[in-house]
């Protein structure tokens, strides 16, 4: 049963195909930022959607304090081998590369290639010390940072992490949370493209505030509801349907972050202009006294807020469409949220 969102232009990218789809609390789903169950559909993926690389048919589905999580979850046996987002089936769905190509080097002639952009944000957090590049893909970025850094690679892909040692860097093929890493190892941390394909985010930063020393964090992820997602919709390049399993705007990332421990240095800030890619450092909070309980005021107060919010609030506080009227799996009503 294919439906259109209402208030929207009739649009391919807002016709979802619902048919497949449960709700997520009838799977005992909660958001892992605020732990609250008011969801609304924001977009759904066939099989043979080229933007999907699993065998699932999943959708993202956004909570009402902004926070997206894909549902339901592809299996290992749902995935390419070993994974790997980046697998052959993304070719099918690069449009205009030629122009993306020159787009791409015009960018990285005035403001400097990705990498080179990410150590500039982790030099401002630290300019020297140990550092874990979590989930470090093939190694890119260790080059540069080994020039300043003493720096550890952690990543579960086989593929990845053997191509990160063939550049001459030590890697751990493992994921961060199952790595037996000491309280206090490192003094700055980089999370380059990671939080995104994590189920549960806020869990593995906590694990990152532990084993810092009283320095920060640099995360880098694809920013929900940025310029190029608001026009290309379900189309959009940040979506790595299958792999992707958490979406932050930037309230959201500031959010997760002081949830974890970390006081952000300053907002989300965009990689580059109008880009969609989102950059945030912050550093350890200092430890409250010891009769306060719970998380950072900015979380706590929104989160009380969220609690007496009825659906026709929520509403008003998403970045995005109204809600979607929809039968799901036999539920049927009004899936509701916000940004």
């Amino acid at each position: 049963m294919a439906m259109d969102i209402p208030g929207e232009p009739a649009h391919e990218d807002w016709m979802v195909e619902v048919a497949e789809l449960r709700d997520p609390r009838a799977d005992g789903r909660r958001c892992t930022l605020c732990g609250g169950e008011t969801f609304r559909l924001l977009h759904h993926w066939d099989p043979d959607h080229p933007r999907n690389v699993s065998t699932a048919a999943p959708g993202y589905w956004q909570c009402a304090c902004g926070l997206a999580f894909l549902h339901p979850v592809p299996g290992p046996d749902q995935l390419p081998d070993h994974g790997e987002w980046w697998s052959s089936r993304r070719n099918l769905i690069i449009r205009r590369r030629r122009f993306k190509r020159l787009r791409a080097r015009v960018q990285n002639w005035l403001f400097g290639t990705p990498v080179d952009r990410l150590i500039r944000q982790v030099r401002r957090v630290q300019p020297a010390g140990r550092l874990p590049d979590i989930g470090c893909g093939r190694g890119e970025p260790l080059a540069p940072a080994a020039r300043q850094y003493q720096c550890d690679g952690m990543e579960p892909s086989p593929v990845a992490a053997k191509e990160a040692r063939r550049r001459g860097f030590r890697v751990l093929e493992t994921t961060f949370e199952s790595a037996s890493i000491p309280s206090a190892s490192y003094d700055v941390a980089v999370l380059d493209s990671v939080l995104e394909h994590l189920p549960d985010p806020v869990y593995v930063l906590r694990q990152v505030n532990r084993i810092l020393k009283p320095e920060g964090v640099v995360v880098k992820l694809p920013k929900l509801w940025g310029p190029s997602h608001r026009r290309h919709r379900r189309e959009w390049n940040g979506f790595r349907v299958g792999c992707h399993l958490t979406m932050f705007s930037g309230r959201t990332l500031d959010a997760a972050l002081e949830a974890a421990g970390f006081t952000p240095l300053r907002r989300p800030r965009r990689d580059r202009p109008l880009d969609d890619i989102l950059v945030v450092w912050g550093r350890k909070a200092p430890l409250r006294h010891r009769g306060s309980c719970g998380p950072p005021g900015r979380v706590r107060r929104g989160l009380r807020a969220h609690k007496g919010l009825a659906n026709t609030a929520c509403q008003r506080r998403f970045d995005g469409p109204p809600l979607l009227e929809a039968r799901i799996g036999g539920y049927h009503g009004t899936l509701g949220g916000g940004s």
